[in-house]
């Protein structure tokens, strides 16, 4: 019973702190929410901040889960760097929440934001430190050109975060393909990708050789 308050909490501030954001929401509506008192609120939680935390955390492991899971699933270094940005679109998109906190939205700010950055361990270093591992295997293995740039990592995070600030856009699908085409003209050398590979990803991503 007490498991099952917890978690009718968490799923009640969830709801409510997609659609309102932080500040707006209130420990009595997330318990009415629940459909228990507020004293049962501090029976689990110190407080909304820390409430709050809680669910980013759980939100960003699954995050965390999904794309390592995008990423095995495919062989070339190229690939993988793609299979990244279709997150955005395939995970991201659907968690408003989500969406907020990784492009910085005011609505989704809270008291210990800038510490939580700060200990390295959310969603968005998880991605900056997947981008930056694989273009170092790519330029290792010579399949990414990645010595024409000062600095890859920062220029595919860049491009990244365009497309997290353009996500609610209708046009965000014609964005997302001319982002994966630039990236497969300016870093890719595709004389090196072995064809038999080349021809199971692409079908691994609904396309014709």
């Amino acid at each position: 019973m007490r498991a099952d308050r917890r978690q009718a909490l968490l799923a009640a501030g969830a709801d409510l702190f997609s659609s309102r954001g932080y500040r707006e929401v209130s420990i009595e509506e997330i318990a009415r929410g629940a459909g228990v008192g507020t004293g049962s609120f501090y029976t689990y939680f110190k407080g909304k901040e820390e409430f709050f935390e809680e669910i980013l955390d759980d939100i960003e492991q699954q995050g965390r889960q999904e794309v390592d899971r995008l990423v095995a699933s495919f062989e070339s270094p190229l690939n993988r760097l793609k299979a990244l940005y279709r997150f955005a679109t395939l995970g991201i998109r659907k968690n408003p929440l989500l969406l907020g906190v990784l492009t910085g939205a005011r609505k989704y700010a809270f008291p210990g934001q800038a510490a939580r950055r700060e200990r390295g361990d959310t969603l968005r270093h998880h991605i900056e430190r997947k981008m930056g591992e694989i273009l170092a295997a790519g330029g290792r293995a010579l399949e990414l050109r990645v010595g024409l740039y000062r600095d890859p990592r920062r220029l595919t995070i860049a491009l990244f975060d365009a497309i997290l600030m353009k996500m609610e856009s209708e046009d965000v699908e014609v964005l997302m393909d001319d982002a994966l085409r630039l990236l497969e003209r300016g870093l890719a050398r595709r004389f090196r990708l072995r064809a038999g590979r080349e021809r199971r990803e692409q079908r691994r991503e609904g396309r014709k050789p």
